[in-house]
Parts: C-alpha cells; structure tokens; sequence
C-alpha cells in the first residue's frame, strides 16, 4: 500500500518554503518561495506531506516525550535528563531548552499550515472535491498544534494567517477562542474527510472525529462528544486488535486498531530524525557485568524515564499489558561470558543466554537479596517495550523506523468511559471501560469487572495508564482532567514536595516574552 511516509520528502526543504515565521524572532515568510509548489498537482502534494512533517517534531522525539511523559504519577525521571520537568524544580523556568525547543516547533507546525491554506486559496486547476480534502487535512493539523499548544501554556499566541512580515505586536488569545477555532478547523476536516484516506497515515475522518471529542471535552460539550465517540465505533471501519500485544507487533503496525498514526520509514534518506522513543525509556543495562547494548533488550540506552511504584503495581493478576509493556528481565549478552554470581546465599554458575542477577538495594545501597528481576532505581530501571524497534542497523542507532500511535481505538473506548461518567451515566461508563479491560486478560480469564457503582475518574486514569502508558498522553490527562496535583504528589517522589498550582502550565519562552512589543505576559509563577 502507498503511505504518506513515501511522500514525506524534502523535509528540511519544504519547512523552509512553508513556514511563516512561528516565533517572533524568526525570518519573515516572503511571497516568491512557497507559491513555487502550488504551480502543479505534484507541487500541491509536496507542500501537503510538508505540514505533516512537523508532525514528527511533537511524537517520538526527546523534548515533547518529556514535556508529556516526566512530572506525572506514573513515570518519574531516570538517571540521566532533564529532571527539572520530573521534579518541578527552580531550573524549569522561561530559559528551559526542551519546553523553549517545542514551543517553537508548534508555532512551526501552525506557521506552514497557514502558508499551505493561504496559497491552496489561489489555486484553480485542483477538482474541488480534492481540493477541500487537503484544506481538510490542514485545518486538523494546525487544530493539532493549537491542541498541545493550549494544554501546555493556556492562552497562547494565536494566528490563523500566514503573515509577509515578522510580527512582534503579539498578545495573547484566551484559550477558550482559540479552543472554538479548533472546532471549526475539526468540523470543517470531519465533513469533508472520508473513512480511509488514498495513502495510508494522512487524517481521515476517524482521527477528526477523535480530535473533535477531545475539544469538546475541553469545552464542556460532553454531549457532541458522545455522538463523535459513537460515531467512530458504530460507523468506523475500526476494530479492537485480539490482543494488546497484536497492537505493538512491528510487523503490524498498520492495524485496524489505529485510527492515525505518525508515519515513519526505514528508508534513512527520508526518516528525519526518526522515531526515538525506544530510547527513552530504555535503562542503562549495559553498565552491568555481562551485558552489553542490544537491539532486542532495549538497544541504546537514555535512561530518561523510569515506571513509578505506582505505575508498576497498577497491574492486576491476568492483565497482560503488564508483561507486554515492561522489559523487568535482561539476559547476559556478552560473548562467551560466565561468572559465579552470589543468588540469595548460594553461588551459582551463570553464562552468556541466561537471565541477569540483579542485586536489590534498599534506599541507602545496601543490598537486600537477589532477583532475576531488575530493580526499578534510577541506575538501572525497567523499561517499556512498546517503543521497540528491532530493524535499526545497530543497537547504537538513535533514529527509529516504528510509527507513533496518536489515536487508536482502545483510546476512543476509555475516552467513551470519560464522557459517559460525566454525562452522569455510570453504567455506560462501565462498560466502555470494560471493553478494553476485557481484551487485556490473559487467554481463559476475565479481569475483575468496573460497575457503575465503582466506576470515577480516577478508575478512569488508572486505566489510561495501563492501556495508554508511555504513548505521550499522560501529564495532558492529568491537567485536563485535574488530577495532576493529587496524582503526583501522591506517586511521584521525585516531584510530590515541588509541584504547585502554577505548574499546571509551562512558562512561556524568555524568547518570546523578550521580543514581544506588546508586553506579552509570563504564565503566573514563572
């Protein structure tokens, strides 16, 4: 099948032709580069595939991974990174790189779909039909940005027009404007899209409708949200894959579980940066006798995040995902290798292929017995297996060929959950929920059942974590739903004594601030 990753070319190329200058400081767009593209239909084509490129920029890299994933309830920092995100700490403050870094690369998003809408407007040789695909397209994408543009910092920046010049007269829109923008952009993708799109990985109607129950969540319209989750279930050609670990199979990533993922290739002249997910939630295994960095236990190791104790006993018994999305045991890898190992009083003789004895500290190193279970500090953690991808050309290689899964249906299941419990129907809530729960149990059993009488939002959340953890979803959940406070300094150690109301956003870049005539105002608390 043809996919929009064959068509994702001349990245670097076509954001410079596309983008209109998202931060203040940055080039004006002029008007002799990007109408260049829109003189043919391949033209046209090419500059679409280069507003689903900044797509790359926000799923499976480093800064958006942390500014989604660290300070949560179920993941806490590792031994190397950017901690001030996990731990709320001075040091994350309008001069912080990663937050600096994808605020910049939202507006970049916004910026060349803008440039994209203004020149498509001029062209006439297009069947109209195709035409109002691709303006279609775009306006979900620029409603994409503005979504994690407004969940990280409130009210934000807000242009809907491509501009000939730098603009540092800037204020700040209120979210809730911005939020009605996004609905109209939604829509507007919802009445014009189909169910399957011609390349595999462009937006369908499926991801708008996903997109469009999410705005109205933030806006309160639980009701137009139920109607769009239904309609993704009941009409959609989507279904539940048989199994949780079916969904993360590499070789099947194109599944009917997936509604719109992020699509990257193994051919290296047109994978960017890649996906580095695997990276990031992969321990520093290969510090330890015996062991040194492969491909199928994790590859290169970042050591930036690291499953809470909460996180990791979330897990009921018969609930697959468990075993599907942890990495607790590591096998000695080094050629030849052999060692006596003290195994809790008694040596024994180990060797290259069996399973690696770990030593278990307490909190003040002192060792307590030993484990063919890793522990879980931040020298040596578990890591997440969802991530994997075997095919790179060596363990050390950063850039990953796996697509990054955005929306997919177990998703729409639990987001029904949501919208049902605040609609005051707990018993639809329930079983929503429980079909995702069902899928997960293990062959021949059935998990413990969620019933209107136990179902809340916290119920809710765990579940998230347990089907959705690691999938850059997870300190978004919190805020919107606010629980992030509670929830983290009740599970998160590392943040629990730091974390405050102001950290409910991010601070917006010293950059911007600085170069706003207009006297753009910091988020409170920064």
């Amino acid at each position: 099948m043809k996919t929009i990753k064959n068509i994702i070319k001349g990245f670097s190329f076509l954001l410079l032709l596309l983008s209109v200058g998202c931060s203040l400081d940055e080039n004006p767009y002029t008007t002799t580069t990007a109408p260049i593209l829109f003189a043919n239909e391949d033209g046209v084509k090419q500059a679409l595939a280069g507003t689903y490129s900044p797509l790359r920029y926000i799923y499976g890299r480093q800064s958006s991974l942390l500014l989604t994933t660290s300070g949560t309830d179920i993941f806490q920092h590792g031994n190397d990174g950017d901690w001030e995100l996990d731990e709320y700490s001075n040091d994350l403050n309008p001069a912080q790189g990663r937050v600096d870094r994808v605020w910049g690369e939202l507006y970049e998003g916004v910026s060349a779909a803008n440039s994209f809408l203004m020149n498509i407007e001029e062209v006439d040789f297009l069947d109209a039909d195709l035409k109002a695909t691709y303006i279609a397209e775009v306006r979900f994408i620029r409603a994409h940005f503005y979504y994690w543009l407004t969940m990280q910092w409130g009210d934000v920046v807000f242009m809907d027009k491509a501009s000939a010049e730098v603009n540092t007269n800037t204020t700040r829109t209120a979210k809730e404007t911005i939020w009605q923008f996004m609905l109209e952009d939604t829509q507007f993708a919802i009445d014009n899209l189909d169910w399957e799109a011609e390349e595999y990985g462009r937006i369908t109607k499926g991801a708008a409708l996903q997109q469009l129950v999410l705005v109205n969540m933030l806006l309160g319209n639980y009701t137009d949200a139920k109607i769009a989750l239904d309609a993704i279930i009941n009409q959609g050609p989507y279904a539940l894959e048989p199994t949780f670990a079916d969904v993360f199979d590499y070789d099947n990533q194109e599944n009917g579980e997936i509604i719109f993922s992020i699509q990257y290739t193994n051919d290296n002249v047109y994978n960017g940066d890649g996906n580095r997910g695997h990276l990031f939630f992969t321990p520093n295994y290969a510090a330890f006798a015996g062991l040194e960095r492969d491909a199928s236990q994790g590859g290169r190791p970042y050591t930036r995040f690291r499953p809470t104790e909460f996180f990791r006993n979330l897990f009921e018994d018969d609930d697959t995902r468990f075993d599907e999305t942890f990495r607790r045991v590591w096998y000695y890898n080094v050629d030849g290798y052999t060692a006596d190992v003290d195994f809790n009083g008694q040596m024994v003789a180990v060797q290259e292929g069996d399973s690696v004895v770990w030593d278990i500290q307490d909190d003040y190193g002192n060792v307590l017995y030993q484990s063919k279970i890793a522990p879980n500090r931040d020298d040596m953690h578990w890591g997440m297996k969802k991530h994997d991808d075997p095919t790179r050309s060596s363990p050390n290689e950063k850039a990953g060929f796996r697509d990054f899964f955005v929306y997919r249906l177990a998703e729409t299941y639990l987001l029904k959950a949501e919208v049902e419990f605040e609609l005051g129907n707990t018993s639809e809530a329930a079983s929503a929920l429980n079909v995702v729960r069902n899928r997960a149990a293990a062959s021949g059993s059935i998990l413990p059942q969620v019933t209107a009488f136990t179902i809340d939002m916290d119920t809710i959340l765990d579940e998230r974590a347990r089907e959705l953890g690691g999938e850059e979803k997870r300190w978004i959940d919190l805020k919107r739903t606010g629980r992030l406070l509670d929830r983290v300094r009740l599970y998160n150690p590392n943040a629990s004594a730091n974390v405050k109301e102001y950290h409910l956003l991010r601070p917006i870049p010293q950059s911007e601030i600085d170069a706003s005539t207009a006297g753009m105002k910091q988020n409170p608390g920064y």
